[in-house]
Formats: C-alpha cells, sequence, structure tokens
C-alpha cells in the first residue's frame, strides 16, 4: 500500500460515532440555492475539492468504484465495496479497475477475514459498518466517495468519517440517464459527471465523459437512421438482484430505444426499483408479431429450466432469437446499455444497417470511451465455485466476460439462439 496504515483502536472509533450523533446534522441547500450546481453534492452538501489524490480514494457503496474508473482512478482506490471483490458477472468496469486497485494482496474472490486486504473491502454489499469505518480512518485517504443514501441510513458512521477530518462526496444513483425523447444526457447525470469533476480535480475528464455520451448517442442513432421497416422484439431474462426467467422484462428498453426497435410490451419510462417486472404469458403472446425478434439477456439464460419459462419461450419458435450481453439496471450499467444497442442493431437488421464487424468495432470504442481501453486487464482466475483462464494480452473486455460466462453460467453472451417445441433453448 502506497498510503499510511496507522493503527486506530476501535474504542476510538466507537467514541467518535457515538459523539457524531449529537453533531452530525445535514448541510442542505436552502429554497434560494440553486439546484443541480456544481458546488453542492447529492447529499446537499457543498463539495470541497481534494488538493490531491496522493492519499488515495475510498469508493464505497453501489457505483463509487464504477466512476472511479471511468474517471482514470481505479489504481488510486484503497478501499472498494465487497460488490467491487468479485463480482465480473454484471460490471464491465471490473475487467479494467479491479486490477489496477492499490490494495496489496487484493488479486483474489477468495478473502478471507484472514486475509490482510480483507478489510480494504467492505465487509456488506453497498454499506458500510463499524469495522469499515475504523479501517477508512486508518487509511486516512484524500477523499471518500459514497452514495448519498449513505448520510441517512448510515448517518453515524459518516459522522464518524467526517469528525476525523476526511473529506467526502456523495453521488446519485442515476436511473434515467439518458431524455426519453432526446435521448441527451439528464440533468442529473450531467450533474453527477459535475460534481465528481469539481471534488476530484479531473474537470478535463469529466467533459470527456460527457463528449462520450453523446458520441455514442449520435452514432446509434447514424446507424438506427438507416432502417427503413422497424421491427418488433421482446427481451427476457433481464436481471435484477439476481438471475431471472424469460418473464423477466422492460416495459421501457433503452436499448431497444436507441436501435429503433419497437418493445412488444412497450410502455413509459418508469425505473423504480430498476423497472425490471415479470410479466404474464398472456401479456407477452398478446404483442408477438410475425417479425417479432426474441432477445435473452445472458445473465439470466440458464435460468430458463422452469415449465413456465418454457412455455413462453416455445411461443417464440420459428422466430430470430439471440442472445446479448448483460444488462443489469439501466442505470448502472451505462456502457452495457450501448453496447446491447449495438447488439440488437445487427441481430435485427443485418448488414443493411450494421456489419458485424463494425458492431464488434463499435463496442470496442465505448469500452475505450469509458475506461481508456477496451482490453480486459482481470487477474483473478479462481472463484469460490469456479476457475475462468486469465486473459491473454490483447484480449477484448468483451471477450473476456463471454470467456467468464462460459465458464459460470454455461452460455455466451451474443450469438444466435434455437428454439425447439417444447421451448428449450439452445445456442
Amino acid at each position: 500500500m502506497q498510503v499510511q496504515k496507522s493503527i486506530v483502536a476501535i474504542i476510538i472509533v466507537a467514541v467518535i460515532i457515538v459523539a457524531g450523533v449529537g453533531v452530525y446534522f445535514f448541510t442542505s441547500a436552502s429554497d434560494d440555492d440553486e439546484t443541480n450546481t456544481v458546488n453542492i453534492d447529492f447529499a446537499g452538501q457543498e463539495i470541497v475539492p481534494a488538493s490531491d489524490l496522493d492519499g488515495g480514494i475510498v469508493a464505497v457503496g453501489q457505483d463509487s468504484f464504477r466512476w472511479m474508473t471511468y474517471f482514470g482512478l481505479a489504481d488510486k482506490c484503497v478501499m472498494v465495496d465487497q460488490n467491487d471483490m468479485t463480482n465480473y458477472l454484471g460490471k464491465t468496469f471490473m475487467y479494467v479497475g479491479r486490477a489496477q486497485v492499490d490494495i496489496d494482496g487484493g488479486d483474489s474472490a477468495k478473502l478471507s477475514d484472514a486475509d490482510a486486504a480483507r478489510k480494504y473491502f467492505t465487509h456488506s454489499n453497498c454499506a458500510i459498518t463499524t469495522e469499515d469505518v475504523k479501517t477508512i480512518i486508518e487509511l486516512k485517504p484524500s477523499i471518500v466517495v459514497v452514495p448519498a443514501k449513505f448520510y441517512t441510513d448510515y448517518r453515524n458512521e459518516m459522522a464518524a468519517i467526517e469528525n476525523s477530518g476526511i473529506n467526502t462526496i456523495a453521488i446519485g444513483e442515476i436511473y434515467t440517464f439518458l431524455d426519453s425523447k432526446t435521448f441527451m444526457i439528464t440533468d442529473d447525470l450531467e450533474k453527477q459527471i459535475d460534481v465528481l469533476s469539481k471534488a476530484l480535480g479531473q474537470e478535463k475528464r469529466g467533459n470527456e465523459l460527457k463528449e462520450a455520451f453523446k458520441e455514442i448517442v449520435n452514432d446509434l442513432k447514424s446507424f438506427s437512421g438507416k432502417v427503413t421497416e422497424k421491427k418488433s422484439a421482446y427481451i427476457g431474462s433481464v436481471s435484477y438482484n439476481g438471475a431471472h426467467g424469460i418473464n423477466s422484462s422492460l416495459s421501457y428498453y433503452l436499448p431497444f430505444e436507441l436501435a429503433n426497435v419497437t418493445n412488444i410490451i412497450g410502455g413509459s419510462v418508469n425505473y423504480e426499483g430498476s423497472g425490471v417486472k415479470e410479466y404474464s404469458a398472456a401479456t407477452i403472446k398478446n404483442g408477438i408479431k410475425e417479425d417479432t425478434i426474441l432477445f435473452v439477456d445472458a445473465s439470466g439464460y440458464s435460468s430458463n429450466t422452469d415449465n413456465t419459462s418454457q412455455g413462453i419461450i416455445k411461443m417464440f419458435e420459428g422466430h430470430d432469437a439471440y442472445l446479448i450481453a448483460p444488462y443489469i439496471w439501466t442505470g448502472i450499467n451505462y456502457e452495457s446499455v450501448f453496447i446491447d444497442a449495438y447488439q440488437i442493431l445487427r441481430y435485427a437488421y443485418g448488414d443493411s444497417v450494421i456489419t458485424e464487424s463494425q458492431m464488434n468495432e463499435k463496442i470496442n470504442h465505448v469500452y475505450d470511451l469509458f475506461f481508456g481501453t477496451h482490453e480486459s486487464n482481470r487477474n483473478i482466475s479462481e472463484f469460490k465455485s469456479y476457475t475462468v483462464d486469465l486473459p491473454d494480452d490483447g484480449t477484448s473486455i468483451f471477450e473476456d466476460m463471454n470467456s467468464m460466462y462460459l465458464v459460470a453460467k454455461k452460455n455466451p453472451i451474443f450469438g444466435e439462439i434455437s428454439i425447439d417445441s417444447s421451448g428449450k433453448m439452445s445456442y
């Protein structure tokens, strides 16, 4: 570790937390303040830019480490969330950022409490414990990045961190990141980038990220504009808090909108609880047309073994069907939304709109824009229940994620699917 890890007694942390109960309060924006201003973070607190990042970054809670990877600061992270210790199946940024984290011995997916590196991952997914607070105070990082809800859900813990003199910044959980009519980035997404740009002293990179969203959207529009006869489709097995069967879908599926495809269960934008819901066989059947294409999210493909799933899949016998890369929440995996859109354009419309080589080139370019590279640097092969060979130099994130899925899920993240008369799928 490059940062100092001085020993601070647990009892001191406890005293600080108890003391925090009496002195901690929220600094919220007044009615006269401007909203979405770069001076205020998502918890309503004034942003204090880090003078430098030499002490490292603690990025814990949902989405914090993702944004540090977007900003090219994964190597500055000295502590990350437990959910960012092993989760390669749902997070493309892990294939770039995870190997760069500045945690000695952190290149393992089997960390036990006895491992020295274990303390530098939180002890609960998207949460913070008293034990984690002790570690953060020992680290004395330049800045701590957390979701805004930490200031209410873990009020005392955050008070202890701030009372120790450590700078903190709160980010939002942005579900609707593109306007449903214009596909321009939303005010909340722009604020997210601006808040982090100022807090981290990374304004140049922040502007690059804003341009990346615009560039990809415009590129997708240029391809979808070639569509002469719009097709309809259904997306099944979309994940939310675990893998789900074919009836798990979205009434507003952004990759369909970007790819100029009609969603057969289409509806208004609603991301309450991610927006993923289970739909009845009757609802799905009523929407199926002659040209309807079945798309299956790779994350839930292997879950379709029950009678309900196979009954629904059987309704698509004779229709084109394809596997696409894991989506897993609109407002979390931004890059995955775009990658799915390119896949859908390819599978729905073929060479007349986008060739296979163009699709692969565009997928790599999405990674380049978000991560500065499309090559995987994953350094973990042994997991709790499976082993995945480490990638060769030059292996793309997309290829490596496919390798991960073939071992862990027993299915790829792309390609054509066949459906038999019983409703079973094969690839």
